[in-house]
């Protein structure tokens, strides 16, 4: 028998997908001809006014052993503090470590959730980040159902709407990112504390990646988090996943955590016993010098500002190009690009992408963002959209912008 009908073949996730495609054209990380707008991940170096950047890491002996499956305990205490002192210091019930868990990676943190889960219908929405496709295909203890944005309303929640169709459909758990990736989008205030009260009315577990809570442009928060409005850290049915990976903007370490109440972290735990067997062990440590409060307050400053200033000056330039915004990203690092007004066949999402390639930039295109596990769909939406980062340096962002406006110019004539 062939080995490969032996496997099961699953969907690239967009970002490898195109990164692999470009790495044909001729592109590689450092390569200063190319512009990378596809990027998941943000700006690495020193932006203006951060705190000092790590450049070694030492390793005790003890910490060439494997850490606990759960995580450092110090670690998952400064995880505990930081949430508290940001968004539970008026409210009675506070975090403990045993209310965090430590994973390598988001991806591995979602895997122990879903996978700790007994055989339920799971809710997900209609554009949002493409690597939860593959995680909600890959266990078959979970019915993913979705739920879809409508461009009319700037792809935002309508949270009355979102009750009837988690009643319709029997929903026991709903993943969504906030703020959101590709969109920008972002739940908050009032609008997010419902959604919290109507996860504990309806009783269905809200998962949330939070990623990026501290990448926010809106003037009256400068971070965002269900914790805010969860009473109970033990009762309320909420799971948070983050880490280093943006708000530190460390994504090489792969060191991030769920929160969640202590039942459901304990099952969680259990499954990553068998699942990955644990995070690594010398960066867990050193991530205990990153999470001090100042530290934090001192970076999301910075990024507020940095990356702001990028998303203005991203905007002004794509609508220059006759390229229709939709939303004005809350948050994030990215533009959900409407090409849909472009000559043809540049009003095309992947179309778009492949000509980039031959321009020498990266964009991934919006069919990615398209979520269809077990591929029930045969055609996918979103095809005159195209998701363009502003992650990376401000040089690279101009240069892209330029290789832009230069393949909208030829096909313009």
């Amino acid at each position: 028998m062939d080995k490969i009908q032996t496997f099961k073949k699953n969907g690239k996730a967009g970002v490898i997908y195109v990164m692999e495609k470009a790495s044909k054209k001729g592109f590689y990380y450092g390569n200063k001809k190319w512009a990378n707008l596809g990027q998941g991940a943000p700006e690495l170096g020193m932006i203006q006014n951060c705190p000092p950047r790590i450049s070694e890491v030492k390793i005790p002996q003890i910490n060439h052993g494997y850490a606990p499956v759960a995580g450092v305990k110090e670690l998952r205490k400064s995880v505990a503090n930081i949430y508290n002192n940001l968004f539970r210091k008026d409210l009675d019930s506070k975090l403990s470590l045993e209310n965090v868990s430590i994973a390598g990676g988001g991806r591995v943190a979602l895997s122990r959730i879903f996978a700790s889960m007994e055989q339920i219908n799971v809710g997900y929405f209609l554009p949002d980040y493409a690597s939860y496709e593959g995680i909600l295909s890959v266990f078959n203890n979970i019915n993913p159902i979705a739920y879809e944005l409508e461009s009319k309303n700037h792809f935002k929640i309508n949270l009355d709407r979102l009750k009837e169709f988690i009643e319709e459909n029997k929903i026991k758990a709903l993943l969504l990112s906030n703020p959101t990736n590709p969109t920008g989008n972002l739940l908050y205030g009032d609008s997010l504390k419902k959604l919290v009260e109507i996860a504990k009315e309806m009783e269905f577990t809200l998962i949330l990646d939070e990623f990026y809570f501290n990448y926010i442009f809106i003037d009256s928060e400068n971070y965002v988090s269900a914790q805010k409005y969860i009473k109970d850290v033990n009762s309320d049915p909420v799971v948070i996943i983050a880490g280093l990976t943006k708000p530190w903007r460390y994504p090489g370490w792969r060191i991030c955590w769920a929160i969640a109440p202590k039942d459901i972290q304990d099952l969680i735990t259990s499954t990553g016993s068998f699942l990955d067997g644990g995070a690594n062990h010398p960066l867990q440590n050193a991530a205990l010098n990153l999470l001090k409060l100042d530290q934090l307050r001192k970076e999301s400053k910075a990024i507020k500002t940095h990356f702001r200033n990028k998303r203005d000056y991203m905007i002004k330039r794509l609508k220059a190009m006759n390229i229709k915004i939709d939303n004005k990203p809350e948050g994030a690092f990215y533009i959900w690009a409407n090409l849909k007004d472009l000559p043809k066949p540049l009003n095309d999402g992947m179309k778009f992408f492949q000509k980039g390639l031959e321009e020498n930039f990266i964009v991934v295109p919006g069919i990615f963002f398209d979520l269809n596990p077990h591929s029930k769909r045969k055609n996918r939406k979103y095809q005159n959209y195209v998701r363009i980062s502003y992650s990376s340096e401000l040089k690279t962002i101009k240069k892209g912008l330029d290789s832009i406006n230069r393949l909208i110019d030829k096909y313009s004539k």
